[in-house]
């Protein structure tokens, strides 16, 4: 039928388009897989207003999981994350990431050998899951978890500890921090008379320092 001819149409775009991702096109880095470590996946939860953030450890075929709310939501989150890890196998033996080695020769990598007959796995298995323990939460009926993703995201980009921050104050500094880079980054952009990302001049990576206590100014 025309729904059914739609819907493999729709299937096959939707693989061809991670496939050019996992080979390093139609993303701003522009760095294929197999050239990198980790991946930084922002997952969206059963549809519903809460986003955790995926990071794929290719040199281990592991997933860990950085959830701001951990303890009302962790389930559900769950069943997202098993999804991905059924998935990631599947399209990195169909992207050619195992046959392209200049920088990691990967089926020789312990986590993708079978223990047995250490030859590759197949693709039906896995990735491991780890959810990442004491990491800062977010209130429980607040709706800040996308913020939450940026910040573990950058702090693990920049290499740094992701602190418990039982008091809030960093994400509260982070959040007029972000709002402040995107206020500057629109007016630069307006004023460079840009119409798309695409015109943009590339943007040199900031580095983030944890600020102490006595960093942060209250206003009453």
């Amino acid at each position: 039928t025309q729904e059914h001819i739609d819907r493999v149409v729709a299937v096959y775009v939707h693989e061809g388009s991670i496939t050019n991702v996992m080979k390093g096109f139609s993303i701003p880095a522009a760095l294929p897989w197999h050239l990198v470590d980790d991946v930084y996946i922002p997952v969206n939860c059963d549809g519903k207003f809460h986003w955790v953030l995926a990071v794929v450890e290719l040199n281990r075929r592991l997933i860990r999981v950085y959830n701001s709310s951990i303890g009302t939501r962790k389930q559900q989150h769950y069943e997202e994350i098993k999804k991905l890890s059924r998935m990631l196998p599947s399209y990195l033996l169909d992207s050619g990431f195992f046959e392209k080695n200049e920088w990691t020769i990967w089926p020789e990598l312990d986590a993708y050998k079978d223990k047995q007959t250490g030859t590759l796995l197949e693709s039906h298995v896995p990735f491991n899951i780890e959810y990442v323990q004491d990491i800062m939460q977010q209130e429980e009926d607040s709706m800040d978890c996308e913020l939450y993703v940026a910040i573990f995201a950058e702090f693990l980009s920049d290499q740094l500890v992701i602190p418990p921050d039982i008091d809030g104050h960093l994400p509260n500094y982070l959040y007029n921090r972000y709002a402040a880079l995107l206020w500057i980054y629109g007016s630069d952009k307006f004023k460079g008379g840009y119409i798309s990302e695409n015109d943009d001049p590339p943007k040199p990576k900031s580095q983030f320092t944890t600020p102490t206590e006595q960093d942060f100014v209250n206003i009453d």
